[in-house]
């Protein structure tokens, strides 16, 4: 593995409100090379349970040592890590998402998930269960429950549970957890208070919460939406989330090329993500932000010419 050097003194970290594709990366390097393990904040809900199942030990801010080497993955902007900052010239960055905005090289592929990078980097001949269940856990989630892989995607995955043990279902009981009081009323406050516009047969809802944006932007999608959108304010802080059908990916919407074109041109704001996930932040009102969204995400239905017959 060219990328990462062994026998430095090496920090790992990913991207605020780390997932299971970055715990999952982070515990398998830090397995194969040692080093510490830094993250933003505290993962997300289904982070948490497979950082806790792994027994991954983590730090959060401020740093207090220097490194040798950083080693960031799954995480397209530097912003992501705030109110982390690294030397660049020491950084090491790993990830699969279409877009960034990191001032050094990244080592990109076009996979579904960044643990299939990372396995693909390091190459194991053996795999301990556990290092499976993190490996097959970030490509889950990464792709909606293999609903978005590729035959690649499959190829990795049997490789990781011949080498392993590990099974499917073990990974789902792992990351699974039951929705907490407060998230279900976020939920159920969004989609009281959603709203929705019709363009070229696709219907794009959106709506404001107080928190748990990517869990309400998601349910808008199972509730009926092609395409939704789900914004809090906190301060003077925004942060949108977005999610959109797979089959209106196919189409040619891609929410993360958005997202990353509308974060250029503001000071303070970042944003990207995957054509089907994407999450945008930063300074401003979350009102104005998802007004900008929807209406490009209108004109990019019209431009590539993207339409379903309404029944």
């Amino acid at each position: 593995m060219d990328k990462i050097r062994p026998g430095l003194k090496t920090l790992f970290l990913s991207h605020q409100n780390a997932d299971p594709d970055a715990i999952g990366s982070l515990y398998f390097l830090q397995k194969r090379y040692g080093g510490d393990v830094v993250l933003p904040n505290s993962p997300d809900r289904k982070g948490k349970p497979l950082a806790e199942y792994l027994n991954l030990r983590y730090k959060l801010p401020p740093l207090t040592e220097d490194y040798e080497q950083y080693v960031v993955v799954d995480t397209p902007t530097p912003t992501q890590l705030d109110p982390i900052s690294i030397p660049l010239e020491k950084a090491v960055i790993i990830d699969h998402h279409p877009t960034d905005g990191w001032e050094v090289e990244v080592h990109k592929e076009k996979r579904t998930s960044c643990v299939e990078i990372i396995y693909d980097m390091v190459a194991p001949e053996k795999l301990s269960k556990d290092e499976g269940i993190a490996l097959i856990a970030g490509m889950i989630t990464d792709t909606s429950g293999f609903r978005r892989a590729t035959v690649d995607t499959f190829r990795t995955l049997a490789d990781i549970i011949e080498l392993s043990g590990a099974s499917i279902s073990e990974v789902y009981d792992t990351i699974s957890s039951r929705r907490t009081y407060s998230e279900k009323i976020c939920r159920l406050k969004g989609a009281e208070r959603s709203l929705h516009v019709r363009e070229s047969g696709l219907l794009i809802a959106y709506t404001y919460v107080s928190s748990f944006e990517s869990s309400v932007s998601d349910m808008l999608l199972r509730t009926g939406a092609d395409i939704s959108f789900s914004g809090s304010q906190r301060d003077e802080n925004f942060l949108i989330s977005s999610r959109v059908r797979n089959d209106i990916i196919k189409m040619g919407v891609d929410m993360g090329q958005l997202f990353n074109e509308l974060a250029k041109e503001f000071d303070n704001v970042s944003g990207g993500g995957h054509p089907g996930a994407a999450v945008l932040k930063g300074k401003g009102e979350v009102e104005e932000f998802t007004e900008r969204l929807v209406r490009r995400t209108r004109a990019m239905i019209k431009e590539r010419d993207i339409s379903i017959r309404i029944q």
